[in-house]
């Protein structure tokens, strides 16, 4: 595998050079994971200009591994014959996941020349961040009554092009009964039934949200997970490759979210993109930043008669709104992983408050010290270290309250939890110190 850089300028050199075709055969020697590396780090153009140098059979292997900003920019790009016919070239669910992306006034003339069309319609109708928006029909199955020879001589009539990992036991209905290997298939004895040998496995519904899916398979060690109807019929099966890319995603998304994102952005989007994403939350944070000034503008003759409080305001600050995010980053990651719900809240409660007095009483002696022997206040260090305290406290509180409430709500507690708590911290905090200083001056 080469060097990124020097990659990137080898195909730099040919697009200067406008040899398209020795652009062509050094990117044909290319390993997947370095062509997608470079199609995403090039200009709308450049994309497009060695995108249109493959074959369909190429297009199809690439256009999977693409970020969705360069999938943007081909699909865009694309006419619709050439868009049916690398949906022809991949597997039913990757086909679906294309066509999804294209724009819903080209989306049906794409479908009607797609050869498997009637297949890409019914799985369309899933929304694409649920286990029937991820899961591929491509499954094998077996009767619950069949015998090992019956299964042994199925799998010898399997293409060498397709893998399965697990074979479905259904009974005479459709239910999912269970699953085997294949490994168990080719070592049991002959005379036994898949009824005998099957394990039963955990699955999901088809509205289930994709993370919840990815949880499933991280539980329970699973290598796919089987998605079924309310009557239990077996529908489609969530693959490992697919189970990873949720994974990546939700976790990318988490990430992105906690920054106040509403987009999962790349590095190479687009500026007008990027500003458009970013913007809505950078005005509710400034709303929330005039809220904590208010605050201080409330308490401005403490701070003129005694300019060490403004001194240590950002200290008390700071240190509430790191106490908070924390709380916040594990109760977020625990709500992501299912790990907690909304009936957990007073033992979260309990057990983060506590955390919040034994860190608060820790950072406020050492804060408390620092104010008295800078400025010679053995009453001032107190009010410093107690407004640590009550914002440690208060951290705690809202840290584990804020996105347990947006969770309640229907709210992805990543997007909105951190604007609202350090706002809280921060106006909690001024008040807590600016208000025991006034105090004490009175």
């Amino acid at each position: 595998m080469e060097d990124n850089e020097v990659m990137r300028e080898t195909i730099m050199h040919f697009i200067e050079e406008g040899d398209n075709k020795g652009l062509k055969l050094y990117f044909s020697t290319l390993e997947l994971p370095d062509k997608a590396y470079l199609i995403d780090h090039l200009s709308e153009d450049e994309k497009l200009l060695i995108f249109s140098l493959l074959d369909i059979n190429e297009k199809a292997e690439l256009i999977t591994e693409l970020d969705d900003y360069s999938l943007e920019v081909i699909i865009r790009a694309l006419d619709s014959d050439v868009l049916s016919k690398i949906a022809d070239t991949l597997d039913i669910d990757e086909a679906v996941d294309l066509v999804a992306e294209v724009s819903e006034q080209r989306r049906d003339e794409v479908v009607e020349k797609v050869k498997n069309a009637e297949q890409v319609r019914a799985l369309l109708k899933y929304e694409p961040e649920t286990a029937a928006g991820k899961m591929t029909i491509k499954f094998l199955s077996l009767n619950v009554a069949d015998n090992i020879t019956t299964a042994q001589e199925r799998l010898r009539r399997v293409k060498e092009s397709e893998e399965y990992k697990y074979i479905y036991v259904l009974d005479e209905k459709g239910r999912l009964k269970g699953y085997v290997t294949p490994w168990r298939i080719l070592t049991s004895e002959p005379d036994q039934n898949l009824g005998q040998i099957s394990e039963p496995i955990k699955s999901a519904t088809p509205g289930m949200d994709q993370e919840d899916v990815a949880n499933i398979a991280i539980d329970y060690d699973l290598l796919q997970v089987p998605v079924v109807d309310n009557f239990g019929r077996l529908l489609g099966v969530i693959t490992i490759d697919d189970l990873f890319d949720v994974v990546e995603e939700e976790a990318t998304e988490d990430i992105q979210h906690l920054g106040g994102l509403q987009v999962i952005e790349t590095a190479f989007f687009p500026p007008r993109r990027s500003f458009a994403s970013r913007i809505p939350w950078l005005y509710i944070k400034l709303l929330s930043a005039f809220l904590a000034a208010m605050v201080v503008g409330y308490f401005e003759d403490v701070i003129q008669a005694f300019i060490g409080a403004a001194i240590f305001m950002p200290i008390v600050a700071a240190m509430g709104g790191g106490a908070g995010t924390q709380t916040l980053s594990i109760i977020v990651r625990a709500l992501a992983l299912g790990e907690v719900r909304y009936p957990d809240v007073k033992r979260l409660l309990w057990k983060e408050i506590n955390v919040g007095i034994l860190t608060g009483l820790a950072v406020g002696l050492g804060s408390s010290l620092i104010a008295y022997f800078w400025k010679a206040s053995p009453i001032f260090g107190v009010v410093v270290g107690l407004a640590i305290i009550i914002n440690h406290i208060s951290a705690a509180t809202f840290g584990v309250l804020i996105p347990m409430v947006l969770e309640k709500l229907g709210v992805d507690p990543a997007l909105a939890s951190s604007i609202f708590l350090t706002t809280i911290t921060d106006v909690i905090g001024f008040i807590a110190l600016l208000g025991l200083t006034k105090l004490i001056m009175t």
